[in-house]
């Protein structure tokens, strides 16, 4: 199952052409990562401050299609293609949200750590139950 966020292209999100600059792409799936964990029951400040998981950043992969232009609308489905015993991975597609154009698609890989130490630590049960609501 996927989830998808609507978000536009801003004017900082562009060159001074109007087209999306690449870096802006990374905004783009924060917002949808963020989103989607909001969609799990398990928001950012709730995952770390309440159940003491900490997700950094591991890897990321983007392959543009086609430029986003200033002002575009674009949908964001984002689900979570891999769940491992420490590391999660999530799989982007990028649209123009009006006829689906295909604009980007991305991965991100992010791995629980125990804060002090920053080791790997394995993703709790119930973290992995609510994670399935969008594993595809």
């Amino acid at each position: 199952m996927k989830f998808e966020v609507l978000e536009r292209v801003r004017w900082n999100d562009c060159d001074a052409t109007g087209i999306i600059y690449y870096g802006a792409y990374v905004r783009l799936v924060q917002v949808a990562e963020e989103e989607l964990f909001r969609a799990c029951g398990l928001p950012f400040e709730a995952l770390r401050r309440e159940m003491g998981v900490w997700i950094p950043r591991k890897a990321f992969h983007l392959e543009f299609h086609s430029p986003a232009q200033i002002d575009e609308q674009v949908a964001v489905q984002v689900y979570f293609s891999k769940i491992g015993t420490t590391s999660i991975t999530m799989q982007f597609e990028i649209y123009r949200a009006s006829d689906r154009m295909h604009r980007a698609s991305a991965s991100l890989t992010v791995v629980a750590v125990e804060k002090p130490t920053m080791k790997p630590r394995p993703i709790p049960d119930e973290v992995r139950a609510k994670l399935s609501l969008y594993a595809g």
